[in-house]
Parts: C-alpha cells; sequence; structure tokens
C-alpha cells in the first residue's frame, strides 16, 4: 500500500517543500550578496565568481560525509533502529568538525594562492583572497549546518533547517546592508563586508542547528552517550560509502575548477557574466537539489523497510516532479534573459553576455532535474561509486572538451561555455538511466542482505 505512487508522491511533497524553500533561501544569500556587490564593478563580481567554484570544491569533499549521513541514518530509520541510527549521526557529526576545522585553517592561510591560480588580474586576485578569507573563516560552522541538515533530513524532519535558513538568510540581508556600504557607523567594507556578513550568518546557522539537535525536540536527538557509541564499525561503514563520494570532488570538482579556468581566460567581463548567469540559473537548482536529497533520503528509508517497490516509486514520482518544475524555469530563462539579468547589473555588456548564456541553459533544465534526481536515488543506496563514474565522464569528457573547443578554437566566447554545459547535462541524464536500468538488482540483493 506504501508504494501506491499518489501516496509516494504525497510524502515527496511534504518532503520536499521545506527543502525547497531553504534551498532557495540558500540560493536567496547567494543572489544578494551577487546584487550587492554587483554595484561595486566588474573586478569584485570576478573575485566572488572565481570564489564560489572553489568553495563548493571544499564543501563537496566534505559533504562525502553528509552523503553517507543519509545513506547509513535513513536506512537505520526505516528499520527502526534509532540507537544505530544515532550512533551513525554522531559518527558523522564528529567527522564533520574534523574536516571542517582542518579545511577552515588551510583556507585561511591559502587563499591568495588559491585565487592566483585562476586569474593574473592582481585587481581580482586581492579582491578574491580578501573575500575567500573571511568567508573560510566560518567554513567549519558552515559544514556543521549542512551535516546537521542531513541528519535531521534522514530521519524525516526538513522544516526545521528551513525555519534556521530564513532566520540566517534575513540576518545576512541586514548585514550585507549595513557592511558592504557602511551603515549604522559601520566603515563601507565593500566585498569583504558581504563575507563579513556571510560569514557571521554561517556561524549562527551552524550554532542553531547544533543546538536543535542536542535537544528534546529534535526527531532523531543527540547527547553525550551517542559519542561514546562511536566505534571502529561505525565509522568503517560511514566511510565505505563516504569515500567513493569523497574522491567525487577529485575527479568531477577538479574538473570544474578547470573549466572556471577557461571561463575566466575569457576575460573579466565573461566573468563577471558567467557569474551572473549561474547566478540567475541558480534558482532553478533548487527544485533539483530538494527533490534529490528527498529521494535519497525515501530511498534509503524503503531499503531499510526492505520495500524494492517503494525504491522504483519513490524514483519515478521524484523525477517526473523534478523535470516538470525544472522545465518551468527553462522557459522563463529562455523568454525573460534581458530582464532577469538587468537586476544584477545596468552594464549593457554583461547583461547582453548573461542574456544568451540563460537562453542556452533553459534547454538543460529538464536534463538537471533528472539527472538531480538519479544521483540522489544512487546515494541513499549506498551506490555512491556511480555518481562518481558519470561526473568523471561527464565533466571531462563533453563539458572540458567542448569547451575549450567551443569557446576558445572556435572563438564562441560564452556561448560555447554554456553549450558544452548543456551538453555535459543531457549526456550525464543519459548515462544516469543507463546505469539505473542495469543497477536496479542491487536493490533486491540490498534488502536480501539485510534479510540475512
Amino acid at each position: 500500500m506504501e508504494a501506491q505512487p499518489k501516496i509516494i508522491r504525497r510524502k515527496i511533497l511534504s518532503l520536499a517543500w521545506p527543502l525547497i524553500i531553504q534551498n532557495f533561501l540558500y540560493t536567496l544569500m547567494y543572489l544578494v550578496d551577487t546584487l550587492m556587490v554587483g554595484k561595486l564593478g566588474a573586478v569584485v563580481l570576478a573575485a566572488t565568481g572565481i570564489t564560489g567554484p572553489v568553495m563548493w570544491f571544499l564543501s563537496a569533499i566534505l559533504m562525502s560525509i553528509g552523503i553517507g549521513t543519509v545513506a547509513m541514518v535513513a536506512r537505520s530509520v526505516g528499520e527502526k533502529n534509532i540507537i544505530k541510527a544515532r550512533t551513525y549521526a554522531a559518527t558523522s557529526y564528529l567527522l564533520g568538525i574534523i574536516g571542517g576545522l582542518i579545511i577552515t585553517v588551510f583556507g585561511v592561510i591559502f587563499s591568495k594562492q588559491i585565487a592566483e591560480l585562476f586569474t593574473k588580474d592582481q585587481r581580482v586576485v586581492l579582491e578574491t583572497a580578501g573575500y575567500m578569507r573571511i568567508v573560510f573563516c566560518s567554513f567549519v560552522f558552515n559544514y556543521i549546518s549542512m551535516i546537521g541538515s542531513s541528519i535531521l533530513r534522514s530521519a524525516g524532519d526538513t522544516r526545521t533547517p528551513m525555519k534556521i535558513t530564513i532566520l540566517t538568510n534575513i540576518l545576512n540581508i541586514i548585514g550585507n546592508y549595513i557592511f558592504i556600504f557602511g551603515k549604522l557607523g559601520m566603515p563601507a567594507l565593500g566585498l569583504q563586508g558581504a563575507g563579513l556578513s556571510t560569514a557571521i550568518c554561517k556561524v549562527i546557522e551552524g550554532y542553531l542547528i547544533s543546538a536543535h539537535i542536542f535537544s528534546e525536540r529534535s526527531v532523531l536527538r543527540l547527547d553525550p552517550e551517542n559519542f561514546k557509541m562511536i566505534s571502529y564499525e561505525s565509522i568503517k561503514q560511514l566511510l565505505k560509502v563516504s569515500l567513493p563520494a569523497a574522491f567525487e570532488p577529485f575527479v568531477v570538482q577538479s574538473g570544474m575548477l578547470v573549466f572556471t579556468r577557461i571561463v575566466t581566460s575569457l576575460g573579466t567581463i565573461a566573468i563577471a557574466s558567467h557569474r551572473v548567469a549561474v547566478a540567475i540559473e541558480s534558482l532553478s537548482f533548487n527544485p533539483g537539489i530538494a527533490f534529490s536529497m528527498v529521494c535519497a533520503a525515501l530511498v534509503g528509508q524503503k531499503l531499510g523497510e526492505k520495500s524494492e517497490k517503494g525504491v522504483r516509486q519513490s524514483v519515478r514520482q521524484s523525477i517526473l516532479i523534478a523535470v516538470g518544475i525544472m522545465s518551468c524555469f527553462g522557459i522563463i530563462f529562455f523568454f525573460f534573459p534581458n530582464f532577469l539579468a538587468r537586476m544584477f547589473t545596468n552594464q549593457k555588456s554583461i547583461v547582453s553576455n548573461t542574456a544568451i548564456c540563460l537562453m542556452i541553459g533553459a534547454f538543460e533544465q529538464p536534463f538537471l532535474g533528472a539527472a538531480m534526481v538519479f544521483r540522489g536515488a544512487f546515494q541513499g543506496s549506498g551506490e555512491t561509486k556511480i555518481p562518481v563514474y558519470i561526473g568523471a565522464i561527464s565533466v571531462w569528457g563533453p563539458r572540458l572538451i567542448l569547451s575549450y573547443f567551443l569557446a576558445v578554437r572556435l572563438e564562441l566566447g560564452l556561448a560555447g561555455i554554456w553549450i558544452a554545459t548543456t551538453t555535459d547535462w543531457m549526456f550525464r541524464t543519459i548515462l544516469y538511466f543507463w546505469f539505473y536500468r542495469r543497477q536496479k538488482h542491487r536493490f533486491k540483493e540490498i534488502i536480501a542482505t539485510a534479510d540475512a
């Protein structure tokens, strides 16, 4: 009965809407920074355009633990084994703090050297290094927030992280206004002010998520006793799922850094235009990411419940909803690109370049949604190697080869970059579908193992 499409669809939507709002608010924080610093010129926009991919790369490495958390905690919840779920949650929380501290120290020390990998323009290097250094100071708290949200999501609570994100986004907007432009007696800090506001809000967010997880109100409460239950076996099982996902940033996100280097070779205006286009397109990522997260949690829970039919229906319904919603975003991007671009800047060259990017990117939206959900399905089942293979093949194949050939050799500029990106997502969707059809037997094996 639980695997009926309508029941599954209702469950997906009830879990997804808080995630969509939460992800939208994360995107809003990104957009607000872009909107406010966009008034400071192309150099500042270029600096944020470099910082974004770097932070994504480093976040993706540590978020592999979050992926393992969803798979192991959700399956334990499906099995009704709360002690086991809390043990895995405590394990991931501790490993996350350790990893987050290492990245924080690394980023603060080497911010300038990282910036110099992407551009020789010293104006951009100085702006990037200053901004990046401030944001890195809060990285460990940002990661605590991500891990905490993964724990709650695995247990079926997507609303608490949403509420906390609403609060911190309001604070970020206020902080940006004060620190960027120098209000209420504060000096005008420009881009560094945006970084300071973001860092403060990430600290607050990490604290609030942690406070909730350790409180009686949490759907999966942690306490000091849970950390005493951390064992070699719990670490081993978590890392068994997490490590393949941890390898993904090195083969996928490293490819994305090369991709960013190709974009930066096109000049400051191109970097700024690409930054604005990605900021706008990121609005459409929210449904895809949300349904990917929900699908991962539901697949883990259904495997714990030993419901193969529930697994299949969770994947199917998540894909149908995500593709439908993201196709609507594609229509908006195609017909209103100039209007959207002018919300961020009045510089004509940036507006025209951004509009071209959005019109091309409109065609990738349904494929982007399907690929995201497939990725969540594999991660929720613990099959974390497959997304690594697909991501590596797609990024180092269609995306990088076509980006260089079209943008540099054929001199198509940003248009070539976005044609390559769209081709990448089409190719990924085809690969995911092929792997999914071939891997269905694994669901039966996992269930059979659980029964044994």
